[in-house]
């Protein structure tokens, strides 16, 4: 019916239940440390992206903003405004083909566009950069900041998870259970551990799970079944 309910995780109880103004169907996206939600949707004349942002523990709305084209919101970064990042897509094939970022505090938008539009394409932003990996494993850093792209490195790797970033080092896992990481300032291949395919060699994951970065160590699951966890700061030796 287009309502949102916010429920509290502890009990169950709902606290509260609302139309987010000006969404339909709203999507969200949250991330780690950002104390935000933000519900994205078509614009009323379709030619955009309306997306709010929202205080999921009263759900009031903080800001709104309509956004060109069709974009996805991939992350967040630092400051006093947080500003978001998004995904610009092609809205018939769902090719990326630009990042965006919006600063809700100066409301204006930086936009850099991929030389290449990437297919299924994942991103993952820190600081203000973002990292996004393509279906066929190419992985570029673009920083908004300065309007333009870093670096790009084609991995081989044919269907990989979102990467995860901490500043120092990009991780994303492949499908056949290597963890694999990337120096974030210069783009080169510093580390991935061995393949764990297990019994499944024969099947290809339809999904793979990201990494997750606990510390110094980095956690990821693989195929024959384990979780794992490794030292983040020294890849070359895993």
């Amino acid at each position: 019916g287009g309502t949102v309910t916010g429920v509290d995780p502890a009990t169950g109880e709902n606290r509260w239940t609302e139309r987010i103004p000006g969404h339909a169907v709203p999507s969200f996206a949250a991330f780690p440390g950002d104390p935000l939600a933000y519900a994205a949707g078509p614009s009323d004349d379709g030619s955009g992206t309306r997306v709010s942002a929202v205080d999921p523990t009263t759900g009031e709305v903080r800001w709104t903003a309509v956004l060109e084209g069709t974009v996805k919101p991939v992350g967040v970064g630092t400051g006093a405004t947080r500003p978001v990042y998004f995904a610009a897509v092609d809205p018939g094939y769902g090719d990326m083909d630009a990042v965006v970022r919006y600063d809700p505090g100066s409301r204006t938008v930086d936009r850099v566009a991929l030389p290449v539009p990437r297919q299924d394409a994942q991103a993952a932003v820190h600081g203000d950069v973002v990292y996004v990996l393509g279906a066929g494993g190419s992985l570029e850093a673009f920083d908004l900041a300065r309007g333009k792209r870093l670096w790009h490195l084609e991995t081989s790797v044919s269907r990989g998870s979102a990467p995860v970033a901490d500043g120092r080092r990009v991780y994303f896992s492949a499908a056949d259970g290597r963890l694999i990481a990337v120096d974030a300032r210069t783009g080169d291949l510093v580390g991935q551990t061995p393949a764990r395919l297990g019994t499944g060699s024969d099947k290809v994951a339809g999904e793979v799970p990201a990494p997750v970065l606990v510390g110094t160590r980095v956690y990821a699951a693989a195929p024959d079944g384990t979780v794992f966890g490794v030292d983040g700061r020294d890849p070359g030796a895993w």
